[in-house]
């Protein structure tokens, strides 16, 4: 029995080093979301100017309404391409931003 105990003991803390190891926390995924010149309108709207209905992200984030006639677009401010992504999803952490296709904006996000 008593060369039993030291054989038990050393496969309990063996056991536990396992379960230690496995016990580490996973590693965060990194997300990417597009956002499209409407959905950056949103953004425009709530932070830039209240009229703003679209916005570009080409370098900067531009906001624009529709002009007056309906012809075209007006120019209404300029925004925040980290500021757009955080105002989108407050609870990811931020970690940069892209251009994306038709100057849609690419958020990434670690989640």
């Amino acid at each position: 029995m008593t060369r039993r105990v030291p054989a038990l003991l050393a496969a309990a803390f063996a056991c536990l080093g396992a379960l230690s190891v496995s016990a580490t926390p996973a590693q965060a995924a990194v997300v990417e979301v597009v956002y499209s010149p409407l959905s950056l309108g949103d953004y425009c709207a709530a932070k830039v100017n209240s009229s703003s209905i679209i916005g570009f992200y080409n370098g900067s984030l531009s906001c624009y309404r529709r002009s007056a006639g309906g012809s075209g677009l007006t120019y209404t401010g300029s925004g925040s391409a980290s500021a757009a992504c955080a105002h989108f999803n407050p609870t990811y952490t931020y970690l940069g931003y892209a251009q994306g296709a038709s100057q849609a904006l690419i958020c990434r996000y670690s989640v």
